[in-house]
C-alpha cells in the first residue's frame, strides 16, 4: 500500500480569513452568472434556481426548525433560512444582483447569515455551511465595501470575486480551494497566497499549510474485511488526503495521512459503493464485493 506524505494534525476550531488578491481579473474573463442582470430592488435574497433528489428548505427559529421541501423559485431572505441536501442530492442557489452562483453539494447544510444593502450602495452576502461542500462563482464588486463570505464551524472564507470551494469534511478540516483567481489564505497572523488549482487546509490554532497542487488522482488502495459484529464489513483503505471518501452515498472520515477505516451494515447483495472525490469535484467510484 502506497504511503502519502501530506501530514496534517487534527482539526479542532479555526478562524480562516481570506481575502480575493486584488488586480488579477480581466474583466473580460468574468463568467456568466444564473439569476440575471443586477437588480434596482432594495430587497436581498438568495434564489433557489435548480434542485436535484432530496433538498429541504428550512428556518431556524427559536423553538424548533421549520422545514419542507425546497422547490425552484424559493428565497432565502432572513437569518437562518437555509436549505440542506441528502444523500446523492444537490442544489443551486443564484445571489439577487447577479454578482454569483452556487453549487450546493450533496449532506451539505447552506444558511443565510447576513443579506444587506449598505446606504453607499454596497451589498454583504454572509452565509454559514456546518457541513458538506459548496462551490462559488463570485464575479468581481464594482463597490469596494461589499463582501461575500461563507463561515464554517472552523472559520470563514471571504471573497470579493473569484470561484472557490469550501469543504467541511467529517473529521472537522476545513478546506480551501482556489479554481479561478488567487486567494490569500490567513491564519494565525500568516498569509498564504492560494492560487488557481491549488489548496489549503485549515487545521485550528495553526497557520494555513502552504498551498498544494490540486491533483487529479482520485485513486484508492481499499480492503474488505469481516467486521466483529454479524451482519457488517470493515473497509479500510487509503487515499489522497485533500480528497473525500464516500460509502454508499455517506461521507467517511479520512485521516490527515490519508487513512480511512470504518465498518458499515453488509448489504443483501454483497455489494458496497465506493466514491473518491478531489477538491474539484472529479470522481471515480468503486464496486466493493464483500468477503
Amino acid at each position: 500500500m502506497k504511503t502519502l506524505t501530506h501530514l496534517f494534525r487534527t482539526p479542532r476550531t479555526i478562524i480562516l480569513s481570506l481575502l480575493l488578491v486584488t488586480g488579477i481579473l480581466i474583466a473580460g474573463s468574468v463568467p456568466v452568472f444564473g439569476g440575471g442582470a443586477p437588480r434596482l430592488s432594495q430587497e436581498r435574497y438568495l434564489e433557489i434556481v435548480e434542485v436535484n433528489g432530496n433538498v429541504s428548505y428550512g428556518y431556524e427559529s427559536l423553538k424548533a426548525l421549520q422545514a419542507r421541501s425546497a422547490k425552484v423559485g424559493d428565497r432565502l431572505r432572513r437569518s437562518g433560512e437555509g436549505i440542506t441536501t441528502g444523500n446523492g442530492s444537490s442544489a443551486k442557489l443564484a445571489v439577487d444582483n447577479g454578482i454569483g452562483n452556487l453549487d450546493v453539494s450533496e449532506n451539505t447544510n447552506v444558511r443565510v447569515k447576513n443579506l444587506s444593502r449598505g446606504r453607499n450602495g454596497s451589498s454583504t452576502t454572509d452565509l454559514a455551511m456546518n457541513r458538506g461542500r459548496v462551490r462559488a462563482k463570485v464575479r468581481s464588486f464594482s463597490n469596494p465595501q461589499s463582501r461575500f463570505s461563507v463561515q464554517t464551524p472552523g472559520g470563514v472564507a471571504g471573497v470579493r470575486g473569484t470561484e472557490f470551494v469550501v469543504e467541511v469534511v467529517p473529521n472537522g478540516e476545513t478546506r480551501v480551494i482556489t479554481v479561478d483567481g488567487i486567494v490569500a489564505v490567513s491564519a494565525a497572523d500568516r498569509t498564504e497566497a492560494v492560487s488557481a488549482g491549488y489548496a489549503s487546509v485549515i487545521v485550528p490554532g495553526n497557520p494555513p499549510t502552504p498551498p498544494s497542487l490540486i491533483s487529479g488522482n482520485v485513486r484508492v488502495s481499499v480492503q474488505l474485511l469481516p467486521a466483529p459484529d454479524t451482519g457488517k464489513v470493515r473497509v479500510s483503505g487509503v487515499v489522497n488526503p485533500i480528497n473525500s471518501v464516500f460509502l454508499n452515498d455517506l461521507p467517511v472520515d479520512v485521516s490527515p495521512t490519508g487513512l480511512f477505516d470504518t465498518v458499515v451494515p453488509l448489504p443483501s447483495n454483497g455489494l458496497l459503493r465506493l466514491m473518491v472525490r478531489n477538491p474539484l469535484g472529479e470522481e471515480q467510484v468503486y464496486e466493493l464485493v464483500a468477503p
